[in-house]
């Protein structure tokens, strides 16, 4: 892949380049640092940025704008050098403007095909956050709803507001 500074990702054999905006980024900043001062409470995995890529059973190369995975589901509970090979307990997108609504459809149904069991779409306008656990158990949260991962990372606990401020 390119070493240009821009994120890419590996889809059926095609790179594909994806640009992300201040507000996308502000909104995975303060939920890494949600997650990260929630892991300060009990440690029990590792959070990645959009930079981590994850090596899917069918060859593509996924980028999440963030990741979490269990130590437990980690290969001898260690962070990998390279790619993410395993299932991770979570992963969040968060749409930026010029995001394809076809793309992230794909992107969120390849997830949830190779097994994913927890998926975050978040939306900064209407500041909503879509929960998906399998393509039929969907549901959109937002000002005080709660944001949960479960037993997986049970420290952590949030209104979906407060991502968006």
């Amino acid at each position: 892949m390119p070493e240009d500074g821009q994120k890419y990702e590996l889809v059926d054999g095609e790179i594909l380049t994806l640009p992300a905006g201040g507000r996308h980024e502000s909104i995975v900043m303060r939920l890494g640092y949600l997650c990260q001062k929630a892991m300060e409470m009990k440690p029990l995995g590792a959070v990645f940025g959009s930079s981590l890529g994850i090596r899917l059973p069918n060859g593509n190369v996924r980028s999440p704008d963030l990741t979490y995975i269990r130590f437990d589901n980690l290969h001898g509970g260690e962070v990998p050098t390279g790619f993410l090979e395993q299932i991770p307990d979570l992963v969040v997108e968060v749409l930026s403007p010029a995001d394809n609504m076809r793309n992230v459809a794909d992107k969120i149904g390849e997830y949830i095909a190779v097994g994913f069991p927890l998926i975050w779409l978040v939306n900064p306008d209407p500041e909503t956050v879509t929960v998906y656990r399998s393509l039929t158990d969907v549901r959109v949260l937002s000002g005080d709803d709660r944001l949960t991962i479960g037993e997986a990372f049970p420290a952590f606990d949030c209104p979906a507001a407060k991502l968006f401020r």
